[in-house]
């Protein structure tokens, strides 16, 4: 008597169904991950070419470039106190710069009325975001300057608050109202964007060329391949190409790709965990030199970064392209200009 099979399956096809799976998931999931990549990129671009936009319009407005201080109070106490009183070769020559230690003088401040919303300033693929370095409370009187001076000794001997870590305007820190006074820094660089998003404060991805002070637009020679934002942190010195093709790789900005050689590096390689943590250390470093594969690795939109120009337009360029494109390092900033393709 023929009796009737029970439904189901065996577990030969139960494994090859599963195998199957297995297989169409290996292939689509690298598809899915450029996919989203592609995405975050464009959205990173919108937010390169808005502040491109921005620039445009603040340099129409003032005919130049976002100012310097110039308040002889400012000037004169820095040049002839930088630390606070501290022993001035103690410091490195960027804590002596006034501009450092303006919090109302950083660039997204100067912009905030032009962008409308600060969220423009975070790419969503950055994986090393920088932001408020210390909160810079108002002082007696209304003035910003009688902080650091009513806290001298406090500043400057003490590397953890100092002008050179870039000090930004109450308000500008999310809870973090007054970061100077507290005597401790609102971004911690280490572990940055956990950290950070979870205390509300302010971060960039996204950063403008710091070379531009006073710079009069007129003088460009072509402002339509002038770069003045991109890929980067708080800022980035647009002479030096890594800072654009390796926006989250620390410890880059002295370390000259494009000569051809292993050059100078201010990075230490050995010793600086915060320059271990970006995962490239010096047993990887002549590598990074010799194969355009493994440098595409550092880059953070597969293999490029978005640049703004200061005409108000925007375009991606690969790394390798902004590398080969680069002046010499020593170049000064004019040399540049035209420097893309």
């Amino acid at each position: 008597m023929m009796t009737r099979r029970q439904k189901g399956f065996t577990l030969i096809e139960l494994l090859v169904v599963i195998a199957i799976i297995g297989i169409l998931a290996a292939m689509l999931f690298p598809v899915f991950a450029k996919a989203r990549e592609s995405a975050r990129r464009i959205q990173c671009l919108s937010n390169v070419k808005n502040i491109a936009m921005a620039i445009q319009m603040y340099t129409s407005d003032w005919d130049r470039f976002w100012p310097t201080d110039h308040d002889m109070r400012v000037i004169n106490y820095f040049n002839t106190a930088p630390g606070g009183g501290g022993d001035p070769s103690t410091l490195p020559d960027i804590c002596k710069l006034v501009r450092q230690a303006n919090p109302y003088l950083r660039v997204a401040v100067v912009l905030d009325e032009y962008t409308k919303n600060r969220q423009i300033w975070q790419c969503p693929s950055a994986s090393l975001m920088r932001g408020a370095s210390f909160i810079v409370p108002m002082g007696r009187d209304g003035f910003w300057l009688n902080s650091y001076i009513d806290n001298e000794g406090v500043w400057g001997t003490d590397q953890d608050v100092a002008p050179c870590h870039k000090a930004w305007p109450p308000g500008w820190g999310g809870d973090v109202t007054d970061s100077f006074v507290q005597g401790r820094e609102a971004n911690p660089f280490a572990g940055a964007v956990a950290s950070l998003r979870g205390s509300k404060v302010f971060v960039q991805g996204l950063g403008t060329n710091s070379g531009c002070e006073n710079l009069n637009p007129s003088s460009m020679e072509d402002p339509a391949w002038y770069p003045v934002c991109g890929d980067a942190g708080r800022s980035v010195h647009f002479w030096d190409a890594n800072g654009l093709a390796f926006p989250d790789t620390c410890g880059m900005n002295a370390c000259g790709l494009w000569s051809g050689s292993v050059g100078c590096c201010n990075a230490d390689w050995v010793n600086c965990e915060f320059t271990q943590d970006c995962g490239l250390d010096w047993s990887l470093y002549e590598k990074l030199f010799a194969d355009p594969a493994y440098r595409k690795t550092f880059t953070r939109h597969m293999g490029g970064s978005n640049v703004g120009f200061a005409d108000g337009h925007a375009k991606f360029f690969l790394a390798e392209a902004l590398l080969n494109q680069a002046p010499p390092r020593g170049s000064d900033f004019e040399g540049i200009c035209g420097c893309l393709p």
